[in-house]
């Protein structure tokens, strides 16, 4: 009986640790899987940089934006990038950036020395400068306002299908108007100051009302 159990035990040991094991090397193949928990000073810099160019060409075409999501997060933590996130958030409004031509834009981005793309599915515009260390990026999360509920909600065609009921879609990721509205307040983010939503935190509790007071690190720190 001593060595059945003896055996059971080490069976349930080894199943336990080729689990942890596959799911380690599973996730570590997923693009959103940091393999480090602080990226080099100088990638870190040119994260703050980009934001900060990204910021002045969003000021030049007069368009709402504010830190938000994980930038957001390491502005309230750390006046600061995340050291392990290889991209910063700006929310903008959809109205306003509409009402300009897609040409346009990307022409003021290119002529910034940025690349622009856009995600149609997701609503979101990444932009990068070729220039740096590949994966940096600046990511535009585009929301829209909706006045009969007056509130803000995510953009995307893959949303269009869902109701634009903020309880029962989640993925809308509503959060009220006044967060956003103009002028912003300035917050020190890195060596410069950039726009974040009022109320601080509050926005977070809308995108992360799961783990909005707390700092969720990598799956490997």
């Amino acid at each position: 009986m001593r060595f059945r159990l003896s055996r059971a035990i080490y069976i349930v040991i080894f199943l336990l640790t080729f689990l942890v094991l596959w799911y380690l090397l599973s996730n570590s193949n997923n693009p959103h899987f940091t393999k480090t928990c602080e990226l080099p000073l100088t990638f870190q810099n040119n994260l703050l940089n980009l934001s900060y160019r990204v910021h002045k060409v969003l000021d030049v075409m007069r368009l709402t934006h504010c830190l938000c999501y994980g930038a957001l997060w390491g502005q309230v933590r750390r006046s600061n990038t995340l050291p392990w996130e290889t991209n910063a958030e700006f929310c903008i409004n959809n109205k306003e950036i509409s009402a300009f031509d897609e040409n346009f834009i990307d022409r003021i981005f290119r002529k910034h020395n940025l690349s622009l793309s856009y995600d149609s599915a997701e609503g979101i515009y990444s932009v990068v400068d070729e220039s740096f260390q590949k994966g940096a990026q600046i990511q535009l999360i585009v929301f829209e306002e909706d006045l009969k509920f007056d509130v803000m909600r995510r953009v995307g065609w893959k949303r269009r299908m869902l109701p634009p009921n903020c309880e029962d879609s989640k993925s809308l990721e509503c959060f009220p108007v006044r967060l956003m509205r103009k002028p912003l307040p300035m917050k020190p983010f890195g060596w410069k100051d950039l726009p974040v939503p009022w109320e601080s935190l509050e926005i977070l509790k809308y995108h992360y009302p799961e783990t909005w007071w707390m700092e969720v690190l990598p799956l490997n720190c």
